[in-house]
């Protein structure tokens, strides 16, 4: 029975417009940091009121870069805000994990096509074969950590792409939040499909054919977007 260490959080980059100077905007951003994190990590769950104060003693910091980094992540989509309650996490309905789904697949595609070139380095090679190992690794955990490890996967495969806009854009999808909404959703997810898709696609990349690569991924994202879809209804009732 593997029972592996759950992946560190990755560290990516915010986007352009929120990096301004100053040690306020930089203590607001370890804020955002420190939400997402937790999202990821299941310290705060779909539904959780965020209270300020506790947030602030969670992360080390003061009580204004939380509440600037809640309103900027409410207007992202991660958490809203609720007359007499404050900021909550979000919760997803199947149709807006769907959605999400379908965008991420746009750019897994561009992220495959930019990849494959990639890969004639060796480096690189290793760093691809690292990310299937790594996710191999939590086939029998918790499904939360099986897809945490899957985002991982994600971020080496876009940075071995070489367009950070790429990362850019799947952070501001906050998968995070929807994996956990999709363990809760879906909770009899075949994970030994999820790893075979992966490994896969991987080994297609890496033996020069990335065609096929895309093709075992776009199908995996189709599937699961169908399996998404009748989770939901049967969800709702």
């Amino acid at each position: 029975m593997i029972n592996p260490t759950p992946p560190a959080a990755v560290v990516e980059p915010r986007p352009t417009e929120y990096r301004e100077q100053g040690a306020g905007r930089h203590r607001m951003e370890q804020a955002v940091e420190h939400i997402e994190d937790g999202i990821r990590n299941g310290l705060y769950l779909p539904g959780q009121r965020l209270v300020e104060a506790e947030v602030a003693a969670n992360s080390g910091l003061g009580v204004g870069p939380v509440r600037e980094a809640l309103r900027l992540l409410a207007g992202e989509g991660l958490v809203e805000v609720r007359p007499y309650r404050g900021a909550v996490v979000k919760r997803l309905s199947a149709e807006e994990i769907v959605q999400i789904y379908q965008a991420a697949k746009g750019v897994i595609y561009m992220s495959l096509t930019l990849a494959a070139p990639a890969l004639e380095d060796a480096a690189n090679r290793e760093r691809l074969r690292a990310a299937v190992e790594h996710v191999r690794a939590f086939e029998e955990a918790p499904i939360t950590d099986l897809l945490r490890a899957v985002t991982h996967y994600y971020l080496v495969l876009h940075d071995i792409a070489g367009n950070h806009y790429l990362t850019v854009l799947i952070r501001r999808l906050h998968l995070g939040l929807v994996h956990r909404e999709v363990a809760n959703l879906h909770p009899t997810i075949d994970r030994g499909r999820v790893v075979s898709a992966y490994a896969e696609a991987a080994e297609a990349l890496l033996a020069g054919d990335a065609q096929r690569a895309i093709d075992i991924k776009m199908a995996y994202f189709d599937n699961y977007i169908e399996a998404i879809r009748k989770a939901g209804r049967a969800w709702t009732g």
